[in-house]
């Protein structure tokens, strides 16, 4: 579908212009610099038969041009470009690239120009990117229908970029330091073609193995996710996703129009689909290196190979801090270093060769190394002493390196010794990183993904359970005008979704209170019973650990405490429920968020959820699995229900289980914005919700 944004046999400039600080020329300048092949027609409203630019014939307008047009480059004022797609629809160009701003980055009247740009293209059948785009690239094919002043040498990476001057940035930084890209598209203002357009036409592109990316929003967040799971099942994608703090959020909406979601929601949705978060510029560079020329680790043991103790000690720190394990090498290995390599050496890992090591050295320590089957992977750090041979140790990890299928990463540091040696390794597709940290941040990175290629494949599991009671309760709610429902109605709905609840009781009148108390004989809650208050504590309208000799006092003081309140008519009743036993108190929920809809949560629970915010979050719908990665992700409860000293361990399979009839609930219910069920308290076996509450969407039947 997007074949002719790539390798289009002819390609239009509409504003070509003979000013060489006008963006029409230079868009011109680097479709020439950059060797197109195809045809090229320079589009100026001034041209008559005569005029020429960089000695090509140029057109009043498209529709003039005796040929076919497979794609056109639009870089003309914001007011004029609706009459150009007019014309492309006349010509039957169906691939447009806007470079042209001035549309919803500007505010209200762009934003509506935009809006009626994208729906004419839609009827004459045009796909567009942009506006406000930097332009496209495409390495292998010599299309450079772009302003930035770079050209990157071909290669396997492509790059996404909604940020115009970030991607001049990327495509410099490729250039000089030759990073090869298959494709740069700068999506702007997203009209019509966005992320999910490109990563499903990036997941079958045989000149791409690594995406890189760089967002301020996403606009269909469940597409985005769907099409994420199935590219990084074939290949890496890297994101940087800026907007994190609040001043991000309101940069990024100035900056293209984007609303940026919850930070939270993009961790999660990235987690969910496979795809490394970055960030930095710096650290998405690192990783695409990597992954762009390394073989995946097929585990978490690396083997450190230094001719310094102080870098390999860095490392080590390193790989402790990002969860790798230290490769323990054979006593087969170690004998074969111990024969070669000098008395001083150490054979423990990091396996320090000393600081007089040349590349024969290194050749030895590498060889025996990559046979050893403990080891998954190696870091080659070099620092530059006295003794080193930086390009010959260099030249011998290239000879090496398609000898085996393990990972390799280099660390030579320093600067001006090991200038020419990096060099020599980049040349010939070995990523160096100046940093210890670096290097293994990138090889955690990768093995986390390789982990997530060897995923088994999991089922949703549902559960039988009673939609009609809850659909009969939200309607009759909304029918009364709440949106928001809590209390026993909250705890109905829990019940009807097999979600283990508290015994409650909703009493009107004195004698029924009495008689609730006489068959509950125990200790007792009590609550006011209305749709307007939901935060029943903050009132006074909860009393607790009550004799059944208090309940006709308790129940008149609330009554009248609740008249207070409200107005007598919104006053339900009165709740009384038998006090819980102590156990371990967690709160599950679901919260909304506007691009990738609801995100489920667990964590610690009780008066302490607001003060600790030990809180883990995954999308909807959940799965098995991941339920106990949500309670293994939480810092605190998670060690509380597998107990601390002399007590039990609580039951977690009730967590699981809740979680899961949870997650059900909101995908049968979509209506369903939020909901809070805290605290769900858990014992050695089973476990109640005590309170919910839930949040309706509005204008939702």
């Amino acid at each position: 579908m997007l074949e002719k944004f790539f390798k289009p046999d002819s390609v239009a400039v509409v504003g070509a212009s003979i000013k060489e600080m006008k963006l029409g020329n230079q868009i011109l300048e680097n479709l020439l610099k950059g060797g197109f092949p195809g045809r090229i027609f320079p589009i100026n409203a001034k041209a008559d038969s005569t005029t020429r630019i960089m000695g090509i014939k140029a057109y009043p307008n498209l529709v003039e041009v005796p040929h076919s047009i497979d794609l056109a480059i639009v870089v003309v004022p914001s007011r004029w470009v609706p009459s150009v797609i007019q014309d492309c629809g006349a010509k039957g160009i169906d691939s447009v690239v806007i470079i042209s701003a001035g549309f919803k980055e500007v505010g209200e009247q762009g934003a509506e120009l935009e809006s009626q740009l994208f729906k004419l293209s839609r009827n004459l059948g045009i796909r567009i990117l942009g506006p406000n785009v930097l332009g496209i690239i495409d390495a292998h094919h010599h299309l450079n229908a772009s302003f930035a002043p770079a050209n990157p040498p071909p290669g396997n990476i492509a790059f996404l970029s909604q940020s115009g001057a970030l991607g001049c940035a990327i495509l410099d930084k490729a250039e000089g330091e030759g990073i090869g890209l298959s494709k740069f598209i700068s999506l702007g203002n997203k009209a019509d073609l966005d992320e999910v357009d490109f990563l499903a036409m990036l997941k079958d592109d045989a000149e791409t193995d690594v995406i890189l990316g760089y967002l301020e929003g996403i606009g269909r967040g469940r597409d985005f996710i769907s099409v994420a799971k199935e590219v990084t099942s074939r290949k890496p994608v890297i994101m940087i996703k800026a907007g994190r703090s609040e001043g991000g959020k309101r940069a990024a909406s100035s900056h293209t129009g984007s609303l940026a979601g919850q930070d939270e929601a993009y961790d999660v949705a990235f987690e969910a689909s496979g795809i490394i978060r970055a960030n930095s510029l710096r650290e998405a560079i690192d990783l695409a290196r990597g992954f762009s020329s390394q073989p995946i680790p097929q585990g978490r043991r690396v083997l450190l190979l230094t001719n310094g103790g102080g870098a390999g000690i860095m490392a080590a720190d390193a790989c402790e801090q990002f969860s790798l394990e230290l490769a323990n090498l054979e006593d087969q290995t170690k004998e074969r270093l111990k024969e070669k390599l000098p008395q001083d050496s150490s054979l423990a890992n990091p396996v320090d060769i000393l600081g007089d090591a040349k590349s024969d050295r290194y050749e030895i320590a590498l060889e025996a190394i990559l046979t050893d089957p403990n080891v998954d992977g190696v870091i080659v750090l070099l620092t530059p002493q006295s003794g080193s041979d930086e390009d010959e140790t260099a030249s011998i990890i290239i000879k090496i390196c398609p000898e085996t299928k393990k990972t390799i990463l280099t660390c030579f540091m320093g600067q001006k010794k090991i200038k020419r040696a990096v060099e020599i390794l980049r040349n010939n597709g070995i990523p160096n990183y100046g940093d210890p940290e670096d290097a293994i941040r990138v090889f955690e990175a990768m093995f986390r993904y390789g982990e997530w290629l060897k995923r088994p494949v999991e089922v949703v599991k549902t559960f039988p359970v009673s939609k009609s009671r809850v659909d009969h309760i939200l309607n009759e709610s909304i029918k009364e005008g709440y949106l928001e429902i809590g209390g026993e109605r909250a705890l109905q709905i829990m019940k009807a979704y097999g979600i283990p609840t508290v015994e409650n009781y909703l009493v009107k009148e004195l004698d029924e209170a009495l008689e609730v108390a006489e068959r509950l004989n125990s200790s007792l809650a009590m609550k006011i019973e209305s749709p307007v208050i939901s935060h029943k504590s903050d009132t006074g309208g909860v009393l607790l650990n009550l004799k059944p000799t208090d309940v006709e006092t308790s129940f008149c003081k609330l009554r009248e405490m609740a008249k207070k309140i409200v107005e007598d008519n919104r006053i339900r009743g009165i709740s009384i429920q038998p006090m819980v036993k102590e156990g371990k108190e967690v709160l599950i929920g679901v919260s909304w968020d506007d691009v990738f809809g609801h995100l489920i949560k667990f964590g610690l629970g009780g008066k302490y959820v607001e003060i600790y915010r030990d809180v883990s979050t995954k999308l909807v719908p959940l799965t098995p699995s991941w339920t106990k990665e949500m309670i293994e992700e939480t810092k605190v409860i998670s060690k509380l229900l597998k107990g601390v000293r002399e007590e039990p361990p609580s039951d977690a399979m009730e967590v699981e289980e809740a979680l899961l009839r949870l997650s059900q609930l909101v995908c049968d219910f979509p209506r369903i914005l939020e909901i809070e069920a805290n605290p769900l308290v858990v014992w050695e076996k089973g476990g109640v919700v005590v309170d919910a509450r839930l949040r309706l969407r509005n204008g939702c039947s």
